[in-house]
């Protein structure tokens, strides 16, 4: 948490999470560390119903300066606490990315977000089951992203960012006769007119770096921007803003217009990892092509669209599934979080899928403590190992005396 903050705030400084001293950081050097700190609030307003509002801040861990601070509104209907918790990660995240950041600790201070996000944890509802998935695949972008689990009191400066957000998520009037308007966003109210953004649908205003900032966020979360006026459900076109993206950021639209476009029950990405391409399931159904192999538009690769892998050459989709199966003739397995196929490439049976989910490679199970015979058989090897480490060593102590 950010000292500066805290003291400008009157808020106590929280206690720094322990390092070892004398020890090198396991994800790189500490400039390259960097901490994100979330929370997103919901409160039912008398006057204006749901209000839902998110902070968020992006320090590096060097010196625990921030790099990156916002606060917003949540333009959801029927939002719940761990949506909104959960979208304001997501956001946090995509910005974390947007940055190149490689290395980030995430806070939490939800004992039972933490656990979801940990994969310790089922969703049970469908929207929280899609958000956590959202946040592992955004975690994959990153070479190292550790969950840290805090007390309440240690997020306290992102909880005043989200609050002050609903607080103040009432619209403000224009002053007549004047050029200068007012920012929806940040509220700065001096802004000059050619450097303000007007939504076309429904003529609410934002300051050109707002505008900015928050469709680079959207976009990197997976969604096409929509008005960031709280409530408002107005549509920002491509042809409309495109003086305002980056060659990146306009071809990430086009993706996302793209997506939006296939009902979510009907993508279907490429099996290759090098592409991951989305396409429609039911144009891959219904194309010409013969029985279940099909190509990728952009890759050219052939897979099985039954199988949901690429093409497997000689072998029929029964007996590759039946291959699939038998610990002693495995070529791939299946992730049972994303369906994703991994085919092992070293001896180690401990995999990591992409999705974020680990498991044994041998069995399929869940890779956790009190989990398969295989995970239980590795433990113990480890600890026979690290005892005959620790014999070998008392001998030399022993040996060495009366060898001098």
């Amino acid at each position: 948490m950010h000292r500066n903050y805290m003291k400008e705030e009157g808020v106590r400084v929280r206690e720094e999470v322990p390092k070892p001293a004398g020890e090198p950081s396991l994800y790189g050097s500490s400039s390259d560390s960097h901490s994100l700190y979330f929370k997103g609030l919901i409160s039912f307003q008398t006057t204006t119903g749901l209000l839902a509002g998110f902070g968020v801040a992006i320090c590096r861990e060097e010196d625990d300066s921030f790099l990156f601070k916002n606060k917003g509104s949540l333009n959801y209907s029927g939002i719940t606490g761990w949506e909104a918790e959960l979208m304001a990660l997501k956001l946090g995240l995509a910005k974390a990315v947007s940055m190149r950041i490689n290395h980030i600790s995430i806070y939490f201070d939800d004992p039972e977000i933490f656990e979801l996000v940990m994969g310790r944890s089922v969703p049970k509802h469908e929207k929280i089951a899609m958000l956590i998935d959202d946040v592992q695949r955004i975690r994959q972008q990153f070479t190292s992203s550790i969950p840290i689990l805090v007390a309440r009191n240690q997020t306290e400066f992102v909880y005043k960012l989200a609050k002050e957000t609903i607080v103040s998520n009432t619209s403000i009037p224009m002053r007549r006769g004047s050029q200068k308007k007012t920012c929806g966003n940040c509220f700065h109210d001096d802004v000059e007119g050619e450097k303000m953004f007007s939504v076309a649908l429904c003529s609410h205003h934002f300051c050109v770096d707002c505008m900015k900032q928050h469709i680079e966020v959207s976009l990197n979360e997976g969604v096409v921007p929509r008005c960031p006026h709280y409530g408002c459900t107005s549509n920002l076109t491509l042809k409309i803003c495109a003086h305002l993206l980056t060659p990146k950021l306009k071809e990430m639209w086009e993706h996302r217009i793209k997506e939006e476009s296939i009902p979510v029950c009907d993508r279907f990405h490429c099996p290759n990892p090098r592409c991951w391409a989305l396409m429609s399931k039911t144009e891959l159904v219904e194309s010409t092509e013969d029985g279940v192999r099909r190509h990728c538009f952009k890759c050219r690769k052939h897979f099985c669209i039954t199988c949901k892998v690429l093409w497997h050459s000689n072998l029929s989709c029964k007996e590759y599934k039946s291959s699939v199966q038998k610990p002693t003739t495995t070529v791939w397995r299946q992730c049972r979080s994303c369906q994703h196929m991994i085919k092992l490439s070293g001896k180690c049976i401990n995999v990591t899928c992409r999705c974020g989910y680990r498991f044994c490679y041998a069995c399929g199970a869940q890779w956790k403590l009190g989990g398969c015979s295989h995970h239980r058989q590795a433990v113990m090897e480890l600890v026979v190992g690290l005892v005959l480490i620790f014999l070998v060593f008392i001998g030399l102590s022993i040996i060495m005396p009366t060898v001098k």
